[in-house]
């Protein structure tokens, strides 16, 4: 990974370690992240009327990577309220975060690009996700098969390979964007117009799964009061991701941007022992160095 794409991600990993903070006491629902989707569409929109100059440069392949972008969103956002509902946090979040790398490390093998990825990132890697699956415990016997048999699980994981999809569709599309915009748009523009595009592909697949789900849809209604909150993660969410995006410019291959992103694990653990008080057990002191093991063996590969 380059200097410029470490600190970006550094940035945004601040900010999603941020946001975990602020929403903690939030219960994620499908109408909270619609929402949460529509207040960082609706905001950025006099964005992308300053910036439609772009949009007819872009070919029906983008546009169709923008309808498969937009779904991945709307399932990644969907499955983690899911999980959540059904598991709890220390179980759900680690999977849903660290599994995405091993989805994109067999994704690269598939679409020819695994020689861009060094054998220390490759351990790296796994000793991210190892570090991600250690790190909730409060003691090291609490690892057992059973815990992860459950409808949290499947939801995780259906999570985490949803990220894995949107990731692998976003670093495609917005290749492909750069390269049509090229002395049209610097690659920070492209980023954030793209991610504005996503939202809004989100949004429409989101209120689709809302109009098949009467209780989401009572949910919405006693929600609308709460826009202060929403607007604020939607804020957030959109903000975070485009940086994600744009770092994207400046990685050999987004699995290195993907598996850099969990930095903001340990950056959340700090804020939850300075802000929160919460206890430093064993398990979690060694989850955190072994992920921090794993992000300098990323960088240096």
């Amino acid at each position: 990974m380059t200097p410029t794409a470490i600190v970006i991600v550094l940035v945004s990993a601040l900010a999603h370690a941020g946001w975990n903070l602020f929403g903690k006491k939030v219960s994620p629902t499908g109408a909270f992240f619609w929402y949460s989707t529509f207040w960082g569409a609706f905001l950025t929109l006099p964005v992308l009327l300053y910036y439609h100059r772009m949009l007819p440069e872009l070919d029906t392949g983008i546009w169709w990577l923008v309808v498969a972008t937009g779904f991945f969103q709307a399932t990644y956002l969907s499955s983690l309220a899911a999980a959540y509902r059904h598991g709890e946090l220390s179980v759900v979040y680690p999977l849903a975060r660290s599994s995405p790398l091993i989805i994109l490390l067999v994704g690269t093998l598939f679409l020819g690009t695994a020689e861009a990825i060094t054998t220390a990132a490759v351990v790296g890697i796994i000793l991210i996700v190892a570090g991600c699956i250690v790190l909730p415990m409060q003691r090291f016997r609490d690892f057992t098969l059973a815990n992860y048999r459950n409808l949290a699980t499947l939801f995780a994981l259906l999570a985490a390979a949803s990220t894995a999809g949107y990731s692998m569709v976003d670093d495609l599309a917005t290749e492909r964007m750069r390269a049509l915009l090229a002395g049209l748009a610097q690659d920070a523009e492209v980023a954030l117009v793209f991610v504005i595009l996503q939202a809004w592909s989100a949004l429409c697949w989101l209120s689709l799964g809302l109009w098949l789900q009467s209780e989401e849809r009572r949910l919405l209604r006693e929600l609308a009061a709460n826009w202060r909150s929403t607007m604020a993660a939607g804020i957030l969410i959109l903000g975070t991701y485009a940086l994600v995006v744009w770092a994207m410019a400046y990685a050999d291959d987004v699995s290195y941007v993907v598996a850099f992103r969990q930095i903001s694990i340990p950056m959340g653990v700090a804020l939850g022992w300075y802000f929160l008080g919460e206890a430093l057990h064993g398990p979690k002191v060694v989850g955190v160095l072994t992920i921090l093991a794993g992000l300098l063996l990323v960088v240096l590969g």
